[in-house]
């Protein structure tokens, strides 16, 4: 509902009309013909009333974007502060206005109009929060779009960041609106910048010789034999002067013709974006006909051209321009070397190693780039596969190779153990690779690079994301000029279209910019160093060495068909148990057990723990007879007759075996990461539980919560002295540091004493070396063979076991990885010399 005002500019009776921005500057400028003197009810911005208003970027108090009526108090504004600190008085008798009297608001967009009441003369007046261009328009609406476009985001994802920030939004429609607008100033700048840096390059070129790189892209993600993008783009950067010299844009869409054909309607006339019909693969070689004639009109014409050998395009020119040259690029020719090293290394294990491959294209590389002539490139060539597979005659006149300066001690970086490949099969493919290159020296000689187009292309997916389609308008242009604009000027290519689009260029643009192009440039610097690119090629390596150490111990997680195939072979997706560490997020269990003999194989009788303050004790119905010995220490009989026990004397109700281990396993469940803690459990208790969890077809459930045992009999044997005491039972280190005695050999008393014995003398000297793994001694026994041949000692084995590790994990680690084993090693600190030990006893089992 809009209210109109009188002369004095009161509001009068209210009318109930459509709030419309063209009807209520149309009633201004009437009023101000009729009396001027009321000019500042309606205008306090240099005096200028406008007949073009920024139609569609008002937010109206029943827009549905807000729901319902909103109060002029509600959200934020962008207000600028010195338009505001001048507006801030009475049109009519010129006295300060107050916020707190504003009696209402007119969003256009990010600003408006705040319509204040003053507190003498009750007059109401407009108060503009933003300054408007020659159009009527508000200029942050305009800046916002051409925000839009720098940051590469749409419409939606601005409306997104404004709300979040609990801001006035704009509608799409009128950021579409803006972004046409600034379509023409944004292209005319970008084709004036691309004149510019013609210029430079032919500056900068020799004998006015220009070469350029050329690539393209496409805004749609493609596979080898798909390729259907709507759009695409290329460009030619100078060589010297590294700026974008042209740039094309193939678009086989057009929104505006889609939306009337679709509607079987007479197409109006209108700056049509489709301009192109054939496929999206001839794209690019299009362009680059194009682009050269243009270069050669305007007095820039390409005489060496540096492109890949993915399209046609070369053909193309050198059928348009006679005289025009090609150099192959350095990183295609790089990544067709490495492609075909990995496809040999699928046959042969010994180039399955990353640093091996690497090594071996850098050799090739450092072939190619070090020759100067056709028969130079030839001659380093035919050097490597020899050097690499130990034979260094031809080595002589290089500098890359340093066998013939210390022959003795020559070893080999990154080739495995520091010695030379052996395999006959993989020499002949290196030879066969080598032979390829050869024929193809004519045209390595003397690479070009396409690598300025690389990173082009990759702003261009900044600007134009390829998950989103901004192509079939002017927004796709627009942003591709934004890139080439970013590429040749830097940041401070906004405030140049500010400039052209009749905008302020913004004092904190300019300087934000500035500080960025200066932070673009210490970086660029410090990338060219020979420190960071060392510093690069140490994380790079880092990172290889790390990939393949988790693939070690995850095996293989995520493969084409991999679910099938671990079916086939289920020990693919066995995980190798990292180290056990103490990271006091743990809770420690006291546990102790009662059984019927001395012996390994007894029945357990009682199971008792503590933790927390909270206990657990359970007497459990013996499947054999209680040996006399061990009832006389424990103080436990049964009677399988009557089924009844007695402890001490006392009856006790007994449960199944099975019922006190699930017990048990509530237990424990209960807390986090429990560690069973113990005396001489690792010899007695552990191998006891163990056996039992497996008859009842507990004992993956139970080893899953459990994180581990510590045993105190060694914990005392490891940090007290046995000259202080006669031995180490539980009873004797009770008595010699708590002072006390206690009933031994029952279960529940036993971890109450062990409890009281741990917190006071041994909990301070715990360390991750004392956790055991609970299944250490089922990882213990898988190395009884190894053992038995004494290849190795049983302290590496005991080692490996307490950490969770068996054989059957380093046979996985070793088919994984040809350093599997070591890596595994490296993990868990155990010496690199038993390697090979291990290497060459599952070599031999094999």
């Amino acid at each position: 509902m809009n209210q109109e005002r009188d002369v004095t500019g009161k509001f009068g009776k209210a009318s109930i009309k459509k709030n419309k921005r063209s009807n209520f500057f149309k009633w201004s400028n009437e009023l101000k013909q009729k009396d001027p003197e009321v000019v500042g009810v309606f205008n306090d911005h240099s005096n200028y009333f406008h007949n073009h208003t920024d139609i569609a970027a008002e937010a109206e108090f029943t827009d549905p974007l807000y729901g319902k009526q909103q109060s002029w108090g509600l959200g934020r504004r962008i207000v600028e502060l010195d338009l505001l600190a001048v507006g801030m008085y009475c049109c009519i008798c010129k006295s300060p206005l107050h916020l707190s009297n504003t009696v209402g608001e007119k969003l256009f967009g990010l600003s408006g109009i705040i319509m204040i009441r003053c507190d003498l003369c009750a007059t109401v007046t407009d108060v503009q929060t933003g300054k408007r261009g020659p159009t009527g328009s508000y200029d942050i609406n305009t800046k916002a779009a051409l925000g839009m476009i720098h940051a590469g985001i749409g419409p939606t994802h601005l409306q997104n960041v404004l709300a979040e920030c609990n801001l006035p939004s704009i509608s799409e429609n009128t950021l579409r609106k803006k972004e046409k607008e600034l379509s023409k100033q944004i292209g005319e700048v970008a084709n004036t910048s691309c004149r510019t840096a013609q210029e430079e390059e032919k500056a900068q070129s020799t004998n006015n010789n220009v070469e350029a790189s050329f690539d393209g892209g496409w805004q749609k993600r493609g596979s080898g034999w798909n390729y259907n993008s709507n759009t695409g783009h290329s460009t030619f950067i100078g060589k010297e002067s590294g700026k974008v010299l042209s740039f094309e844009l193939r678009s086989k869409a057009c929104k505006t013709c889609e939306y009337h054909q679709s509607r079987k309607e007479t197409v109006p006339d209108h700056d049509c974006h489709l301009n192109w019909h054939g496929s999206s693969k001839a794209m690019e070689a299009d362009m680059a006909v194009t682009m050269a004639h243009r270069l050669k009109d305007d007095g820039c014409e390409i005489k060496v051209v540096h492109a890949d050998n993915d399209a046609s395009t070369t053909a193309r020119l050198q059928v348009e321009f006679d005289n025009i040259s090609k150099k192959d690029d350095q990183n295609h020719v790089k990544k067709g070397i490495s492609t075909s090293l990995h496809n040999i290394s699928k046959s042969y294990r010994e180039l399955q190693k990353d640093e091996t491959r690497q090594y071996i294209l850098r050799c090739f590389m450092y072939a190619i780039k070090g020759g100067e002539t056709e028969d130079d490139i030839k001659c380093n060539l035919e050097r490597i596969v020899p050097h690499v597979f130990g034979s260094h005659e031809k080595c002589e006149d290089v500098d890359w190779c340093t066998y013939n300066t210390n022959p003795e001690n020559f070893k080999y970086k990154s080739l495995p153990n520091g010695k030379p490949l052996t395999s006959d099969g993989l020499k002949e493919e290196l030879h066969s690779l080598v032979r390829k290159m050869i024929s193809r020296s004519e045209s390595i000689t003397d690479l070009g690079s396409t690598q300025a187009n690389e990173s082009f292309n990759q702003l261009v997916s900044v600007k134009a994301p390829k998950a989103r389609h901004y192509g079939g308008s002017c927004s796709l242009q627009n942003r591709l000029s934004a890139a080439v604009l970013q590429k040749n000027e830097g940041y401070g290519y906004l405030s140049k279209v500010n400039e052209a689009a009749s905008l302020s260029p913004g004092e904190l643009t300019m300087s934000i910019a500035s500080a960025r192009d200066k932070k673009k440039e210490k970086r660029k610097i410090k990338k060219q160093s020979k420190e960071f690119k060392i510093t690069r090629i140490q994380k790079k390596r880092k990172r290889n060495i790390n990939s393949r150490k988790d693939l070690v111990k995850e095996g293989k997680t995520y493969e084409n068909q991999l679910e099938l195939s671990i079916q086939e072979d289920p020990d693919q997706g066995v995980d190798i148990p990292p180290p056990l560490k103490i990271d006091r997020t743990e809770s420690y269990v006291f546990f102790d057990l009662e059984t019927t003999g001395l012996g390994r194989k007894s029945d357990i009788t009682q199971i008792a723990a503590l933790t927390n303050g909270k206990k657990f004790q359970r007497y459990v119905i013996p499947r054999v007879e209680i040996n006399i010995e061990a009832s006389k220490v424990t103080g436990i009989t049964y009677s399988h007759s009557t089924n009844t026990m007695y402890v001490r004397g006392q009856k006790v109700e007994p449960v199944t075996l099975q019922k006190a281990l699930l017990d048990f396993i509530s237990f424990i469940k209960e807390f986090n990461n429990p560690i069973l803690i113990g005396h001489n459990i690792c010899n007695f208790d552990i191998p006891i539980i163990s056996e039992k969890l497996k008859e009842c077809k507990l004992f993956t459930s139970f080893s899953t919560i459990v994180k581990g045992f510590i045993d105190t009999l060694k914990v005392a044997k490891k940090y007290v002295s046995n000259s202080d005491i006669p031995n180490f039972k539980q009873e004797t280190l009770v008595k010699h540091f708590l002072g006390e005695t206690y009933l031994a050999h029952n279960a529940i008393e036993d971890v109450k004493s062990l409890h009281s014995l741990y917190e006071m003398k041994l909990a301070h000297h715990i360390k991750s070396d004392d956790l055991y793994a609970f299944v250490y001694h089922k990882c213990l026994d898988s190395y009884s063979d190894i053992l038995k041949s004494k290849a190795v000692s049983r302290l590496i084995c005991v080692r490996l076991a307490k950490d969770g590790i068996s054989l059957k994990h380093l046979k996985l680690a070793a088919s994984r990885d040809s350093n599997g084993i070591k890596f595994v090693f490296e993990d868990h600190k155990v010496p690199q010399k038993s390697v090979k030990a291990f290497s060459e006893y599952l070599k031999d089992e094999e």
